[in-house]
């Protein structure tokens, strides 16, 4: 199984231990994270050569899509990734994603264990030059995983302030602060937990 942890700079496993150099090229790790978002975790061959190398003649690209895709399959385990001549699909127990996690912890209440996984934007100063589809693709997930992100870090503050960890309930309210210094959520949150501990203004934030 391929980990990866997508909520801050890339960072991936293969089966507990590090990745293979060749795993690690951007576009092997760009495609695996792409069909890991999809739905149903599959999209067409046509769709990812036009997402990842629109800028190469057909066959070139059809090709380089053909090489990453055999690149990835034995780090995938058996079945874990399936291809024929119209689409290339991830199958169960495949590919972790860190965002998956986030959003079973948050389903399951357990904000503080959803929080732990944030460590940054999503794909942290990741890009492929030459594929503006996919950074047009990495822009909306960057500004959904960074609301996402803020969401959760108010509710993990609430979560802990519930039961009075009120030092881990403020570094929440400022995780969140960080990523969004024009929310009002997040302003409420450090006002909350300032107050509790007996200041008045965030720090990092609006005074209105």
């Amino acid at each position: 199984m391929i980990v990866c942890r997508t909520l801050g700079p890339v960072s991936v496993e293969v089966d507990g231990a590090g990745a293979p150099t060749e795993l690690m090229w951007r576009k092997n790790i760009a495609l695996v994270v792409y069909l890991a978002r999809s739905p149903k975790r599959a999209r067409t061959r046509d769709h990812l050569i036009g997402v990842f190398w629109g800028d190469k003649p057909q066959d070139d690209a059809r090709h380089s899509l053909n090489q990453a895709v055999g690149t990835l399959r034995p780090y995938m385990g058996e079945g874990g990734l399936d291809s024929d001549a119209a689409q290339v699909r991830l199958n169960p127990g495949a590919v972790q994603l860190d965002v998956d996690l986030l959003e079973g912890f948050v389903a399951a209440g357990d904000h503080r264990r959803a929080a732990a996984l944030i460590q940054g934007d999503f794909l942290e100063g990741f890009g492929i030059k030459g594929a503006s589809e996919f950074e047009n693709w990495l822009t909306a997930e960057r500004a959904h995983w960074k609301r996402r992100s803020v969401d959760v870090l108010v509710r993990c503050c609430d979560q802990l302030l519930a039961t009075g960890a009120l030092a881990d309930a403020t570094q929440a309210a400022q995780g969140g602060l960080e990523r969004d210094s024009h929310s009002d959520t997040t302003v409420r949150a450090v006002m909350r937990c300032l107050a509790l501990a007996g200041d008045r203004a965030p720090q990092g934030g609006r005074r209105d």
